[in-house]
């Protein structure tokens, strides 16, 4: 059996190395600012420094949650075009797009009313049952999408996934309290790769008529057409509902803290933690017994306004800017599969569902050889400051070329009798900007992420990531 990571453990042996080295030299005093207000920028990898090994155990269950989360979020994008065309809202594509609009928007919109506080409650009681609690938020909501017949049903259970669902900002909070700054980067790298594999819905959507074979005399998915990759959507949840339950650990540092004091408490400590409890008053102050350590941290957790107080300067501009580029990527992300799937003559390309999943599916792997070879590499050279302020100045012109694809598809048709060299010409052109894409949205993302974790004070982690 491997070891079993313990971050609480691994304080105290820090902070007993700490306190031995502290006998021998004079303390110094520490500097307030540095303290309270810290320098998320600073977080390269200097060249010397050797990485610390990640706790694999636990970075392959957080890997298996995060990769549940975007199957719900995104797995409608490539079908929800035609999902809103069976409904027969409308014969406007424009309006068809409004309506695409409301329904991807309000999982958005929910997670971001309730996503302070899922942190909050993931600070006082533990980050493992709010990821428990969004895992089968998802599971549920996800099959109750998939039989919808009607624009308010589907809005509804888009809304309530959103609100259930706190997991991305518990997620890095944990990643953060498990990591150091020599493998962060690492670490953060899979969250921005895990957003690229929602994309499989336009590959299973309608399977009657995709796989006749296979589900052509299944009534329910005849009468439920987009059933199928929300189902899949949803085992991936429950799966990742499992995984966690067995084998997800708890990080949080307060509620470690008094687990330890409970059980000293209820069943007897041994003979190191009995001499530490009897030395007095003073012993926890000077070093803080697990008890006192815990009930500091509940009265620093008791309300979301105390918490709000506590946010540095240096906190708010990362959140200020972390959430003004996640806004523009969930507009990117919402707009482009409209923009992929209506007509020529609305202003769209007037690809299929599966052409579009085909597309982000390919990106989804290139996002992971990104993520996970280059950006480590890249952040031991420049700090993530650096690296976030490129990407998203680089993405401006990428940006600007997206609309002129349709000028492209036009100007293609008018001087290029090959079909077959017309469709390889276009796709190496949308494909070119998506894969400069979506490598910088790793960057961006992962840089970003890691100074909003880097800036924030243990106690208030989970409230700065929600």
């Amino acid at each position: 059996m491997g070891e079993r990571y313990d971050p609480g453990a691994n304080r105290e042996i820090t902070a007993k190395n700490d306190s031995q080295a502290s006998a021998s030299s004079p303390p110094s005093p520490p500097s307030k600012k540095a303290s309270q207000d810290p320098d998320p920028s600073s977080s390269s990898i200097p060249h010397s420094s050797k990485p610390t090994p990640l706790p694999k155990l636990q970075m392959f269950v957080i890997c298996t949650l995060l990769f549940s989360e975007p199957l719900t979020s995104t797995v409608l994008f490539p079908f929800i075009y035609f999902m809103l065309k069976d409904f027969h809202l409308s014969d406007d594509e424009k309006e068809i797009g409004a309506y695409a609009g409301w329904i991807t928007s309000i999982f958005f919109v929910a997670q971001f009313c309730t996503a302070i506080g899922w942190g909050k409650i993931s600070d006082r009681y533990g980050r493992r049952p709010v990821l428990l609690i969004g895992l089968i938020g998802n599971s549920v909501s996800s099959c109750l999408f998939g039989v919808s017949k009607s624009l308010w049903w589907a809005v509804c259970t888009r809304a309530f996934c959103g609100i259930v669902n706190g997991n991305n900002g518990v997620a890095r909070s944990m990643v953060s309290e498990i990591t150091d700054t020599s493998n962060r980067a690492k670490a953060f790298s899979m969250f921005g790769f895990c957003w690229g594999i929602g994309m499989i819905g336009g590959y299973l959507c309608q399977p009657a008529q995709q796989f006749p074979n296979v589900f052509g005399d299944w009534q329910f998915f005849i009468e439920y057409p987009y059933f199928l990759p929300c189902l899949v959507s949803s085992l991936g949840s429950l799966f990742g509902f499992f995984v966690g339950y067995f084998y997800l650990k708890e990080s949080n540092p307060a509620v470690l803290a008094r687990q330890r004091a409970h059980k000293t408490k209820k069943y007897g400590g041994s003979a190191e933690e009995h001499t530490a409890l009897l030395e007095g008053h003073n012993h926890c102050h000077s070093h803080p017994c697990p008890q006192k350590q815990a009930e500091e941290q509940e009265e620093q957790t008791d309300g979301i306004f105390t918490s709000l107080r506590k946010i540095t300067p240096a906190s708010m501009a990362c959140i200020v800017a972390y959430s003004a580029y996640a806004f523009h990527c969930m507009v990117f992300d919402e707009i482009l599969p409209l923009y992929f799937s209506a007509p020529r003559y609305a202003g769209g390309l007037g690809s299929n569902s599966r052409e579009l999943a085909k597309a982000l599916s390919i990106t989804g792997l290139q996002q992971l050889f990104f993520q996970f070879v280059l950006f480590p590499p890249l952040n031991r050279v420049w700090n993530t400051l650096i690296l976030s302020r490129f990407s998203l100045i680089t993405l401006v012109p990428v940006y600007a070329l997206m609309p002129e694809l349709s000028t492209l598809q036009e100007w293609l048709f008018a001087h290029m009798t090959d079909a077959f060299a017309r469709q390889w010409t276009f796709r190496f052109a949308y494909m070119t900007l998506l894969f400069i894409r979506y490598s910088l949205n790793c960057m961006a993302l992962t840089s970003l992420i890691i100074m909003v974790s880097e800036s924030a004070a243990p106690e208030v982690l989970g409230t700065v990531n929600g």
